[in-house]
């Protein structure tokens, strides 16, 4: 066992290079300049990011974030990171899902501080936000994985070091992300990255990566697909080089929501994307000043001494685990659950479970100490937000975990199921819209650490607060990500659960099943086991019963949690998790009348179903007639939710059902039974009805609903239903005459909408350009408020070009916008 130093808490420090001091300096003075207004905040912004600091939802903080590739980082690294979080922020740091360390509120003023800080121990900021290569991630058994090809350290840290400041990374179209995994378990995730690295042995013996490209998550969730099966170690960088040159030639600047590399794939189709990596990769030589090739860097990784290692991992093993009344003593629930026997004998990798990323400042020193004495000075941060202390001698396991859980650091569970990922959500994020690690914090509950059943071994639970997927929600088994709903005149904090996402052997995105108000997702998670448990099949994990089941029956089991009660019978659902205010939906920015559009399809398929639900409860209890009623509801919901993109909000019943049948109906989007539906459905039933009747209408509504969702799934954000084929086409939504209030002032058609709420000016205006011919324009009349806000600039997210915005009157309660179509 390795001495401890004298004052093991002095950070060693070494001169700032002299290039990454005047780096900091430049910052440090346009810092100045826009805290004394000297510039504007706006245009400071672009140039925070790329230093790695964001802006927080609270105003006058950043939140810094230092790049920790592959995960790698040492005692002495992690002590000043300690060190300056106690300084200058809170005293608590963040490990986040691409392995970085973030400190939060964080004042302007001191940010070069905390830069000089982390220089002075070889870490950085830089290129940790905005749209460069963020941090190279890979993972974190990486050297001593019983199971790898071989140990992807060295690659994964010369890639990220050889692209970090290079100027092919300064200003690409949108982030990108790249990682290693060295293992067919694929720990780093490589499927959901823009770059995926995986280590392979080819037919011949020698060893490569197979390499992934397109990959994503987001709002628009990609699997990446196979660019090389086999890349040779001197091939990997110009390879990697080449996909950003594709990048950045072909990515979109214009429209950040469709920026992604995985969109440069979508529009060119993959075929053709490789051959244009083809053609960048043989026209290199642009990018390095000479043909020598890359020198890999090293990571001195070697293991602390050995000292009698024991074949039990313990040196009294504690009763052989058990305490005094037969049960798992926490020693052995944690070495059962957070310790993983390493390739080489005698030494085990103990990780360190974060309750959601986050630690102390004491914690980090406490950290650094132990990683010190019981290991070789090194840990590794994980993509699951934990750290991981390797090289501990088996012998002295007991002893580390006693000086672990005198700092709280002892938790089982750690990597597993009860270990839920969640982003920061709304405690600090500016895009966060529910509270994450609130409803983390109540799935505690429904997953007690180190005691969740073995059935559940191989589940996930990744919570975002938002579509942006930060904790990886898409992937995870059970995935949950925040939205609001307005239920009256209030708004609730909703999320949308994925089920059945995975990495590990085909990789998979979690398919959207259904939609809960926060306070519910604690119930409905715990009947989703309960269903598990009660209809599987011997043998079978989670995972495969909601593949082998499908989203509808889970769906339809899940509809009971979705309902919400009035704001005056349990104000308690329209509080977010360890919230003291009612929920808001904060204003986000312009610019999305699309996702309002897909919102108001999706919650009328939703009341759909809740429509459907009641209907069943109802013919149980034998009150068939209301039965009768509630599946004609549904009907009419679904109805409605797939006209929105027609851009109608038809006023009664009988227009709904014609409307159907001329714009959805007969052009193929629901089968042919389900045409003529005002005769199929008839009226509200008689007061009498039978039992064959009741049951007869539900298994209808059923059919029918579900046809408008599959309809549904298809649909992209262009709003636009698939039909196997046409026979007829409906006419566009005509353009109303200009009100005699006002006039037409360039030449263009007029398209009145003033008094259509959003998002269905958004809509109607959309099929009426669709109508259209490239170039030409269309004026557009649209109500102040929302509607100029959200509009124009939704159409431009679209591609298209808004030349004029004006008002129309003195008083500015309507405006005129003109587009001009764009393909």
């Amino acid at each position: 066992m390795s001495q401890l130093t004298s004052n093991p808490n002095i950070v060693k420090t070494q001169p700032i290079p002299a290039a990454i001091r005047d780096e900091i300096e430049t910052f440090e003075q346009e810092a100045r300049r826009m805290l004394s207004g000297e510039i504007a905040g706006d245009l400071f912004k672009p140039f925070r990011l790329q230093y790695g600091i964001y802006g927080q939802r609270q105003p006058g903080v950043q939140m810094v974030r230092i790049k920790i590739p592959f995960g790698g980082i040492s005692a002495n690294q992690l002590r000043r990171i300690a060190e300056l979080s106690e300084r200058y922020t809170t005293g608590v740091g963040h490990v986040t899902t691409r392995q970085d360390i973030q400190l939060h509120f964080a004042e302007l003023k001191n940010v070069p501080a905390i830069m000089r800080g982390l220089a002075e121990v070889g870490l950085t900021t830089r290129e940790a936000c905005a749209n460069t290569v963020r941090n190279v991630t890979g993972c974190h058994l990486a050297g001593v994985c019983q199971g790898e090809v071989f140990d992807i350290t060295p690659y994964a840290k010369t890639v990220a070091y050889h692209l970090l400041r290079n100027p092919l990374n300064q200003s690409l179209p949108r982030k990108f992300k790249i990682a290693f995994s060295g293992c067919r378990h694929d720990c780093a995730l490589t499927p959901i990255h823009d770059i995926g690295l995986l280590a392979v042995k080819g037919e011949d013996g020698t060893l490569g990566f197979r390499m992934v490209a397109g990959g994503g998550l987001g709002s628009a969730p990609r699997i990446a697909q196979v660019l090389r099966e086999f890349t040779p170690f001197e091939d990997l960088v110009p390879s990697i080089e080449a996909v950003l040159k594709v990048f950045d030639t072909l990515g979109n600047r214009k429209n950040r929501n469709k920026a992604r590399m995985k969109f440069v794939i979508e529009k060119l189709g993959f075929a053709e994307f490789k051959r244009r990596w083809e053609e960048a990769y043989v026209a290199m030589g642009y990018a390095r000043p000479d043909s020598k090739p890359v020198k890999l860097l090293d990571h001195p990784d070697d293991p602390a001494p050995l000292i009698m290692p024991t074949s039990n991992g313990g040196k009294s093993n504690r009763n052989n685990g058990l305490n005094g009344t037969g049960q798992e003593t926490p020693f052995a629930q944690w070495k059962r659950t957070n310790v993983v026997p390493q390739k080489q004998a005698g030494y085990a990798a103990a990780v360190i479970k974060l309750f959601m990323g986050d630690l102390t400042a004491d914690q980090m020193v406490h950290m650094a100490d132990l990683a010190e004495r019981y290991s070789n000075g090194n840990l590794r941060t994980t993509i699951n937000q934990n750290m991981v202390i390797r090289w501990v001698p088996e012998n002295l396991l007991e002893e580390l975990y006693d000086d672990l859980a005198s700092q709280g650091l002892a938790d089982p569970g750690a990597e597993l199921v009860e270990d839920i990922i969640a982003c920061p959500g709304t405690d600090t994020c500016g895009l966060g819209i529910t509270s994450s690690k609130g409803l983390a914090r109540a799935l505690a509950e429904v997953f007690p650490a180190g005691r969740v059943p073995d059935d559940l071994k191989d589940v996930s639970v990744k919570i975002s607060g938002c579509h942006n997927s930060c904790a990886q929600h898409h992937i995870a088994t059970i995935g949950l990500h925040g939205v609001g709903k307005r239920i009256g005149e209030h708004t609730a904090p909703f999320y949308e659960l994925h089920l059945g996402g995975r990495v590990n052997g085909t990789a998979k995105i979690g398919q959207m099943t259904v939609k809960l108000p926060a306070k519910s997702v604690s119930a409905a998670i715990t009947h989703l086991i309960e269903v598990y448990r009660r209809d599987r099949k011997p043998g079978e994990g989670l995972p495969a019963f909601i593949d082998r089941v499908g989203k509808n029956a889970l769906k339809d089991e899940l509809i009971p949690y979705t309902l919400v009660p009035a704001f005056g019978d349990d104000p308690t659902f329209y509080y977010d998790w360890e919230a003291d205010e009612e929920f808001i939906l904060e204003d986000l920015g312009p610019g999305e009348c699309a996702g309002g559009a897909l919102e108001m399809i999706e919650n009328g398929i939703l009341e759909a179903d809740q429509e459907l639900y009641q209907a069943k409860l109802l013919a149980d209890n034998h009150q068939y007639a209301v039965s009768v009623n509630k599946s004609y509801r549904a009907v009419l919901a679904a109805a409605k939710a797939l006209l929105v993109t027609e851009g109608l909000e038809p006023s009664s019943d009988a227009e709904t059902f014609a409307e159907f049948d001329r714009r959805i109906a007969l052009k193929g989007i629901v089968p042919a039974t389900y045409r003529d539906l005002s005769k199929k459905v008839g009226d509200l039933g008689p007061k009498e009805t039978k039992v064959e009747f009741a049951r007869e209408k539900m298994v209808f509504a059923k059919g029918f609903v579900d046809a408008c969702r599959a309809a549904t799934d298809k649909m992209g954000k262009d709003l636009k239903l698939s039909s196997a084929q046409e026979t007829q086409t409906p006419p566009a939504p005509a353009a109303q005459e200009a009100k005699p209030s006002a006039v037409a002032l360039t030449g263009a058609s007029v398209y009145d909408l003033r008094g259509v709420a959003c998002p269905m000016n958004y809509v109607k205006t959309k099929l009426k350009l669709e109508m259209m011919d490239a170039g030409e324009k269309l004026e557009v009349w649209l109500d102040a408020g929302e509607p100029i806000k959200n509009v124009p600039m939704s159409l431009k997210n679209d591609g298209h070009l808004v030349h004029l915005q004006e008002a129309l009157e003195p008083e500015a309660a309507h405006f005129r916008i003109l587009v001009e179509k764009v393909e």
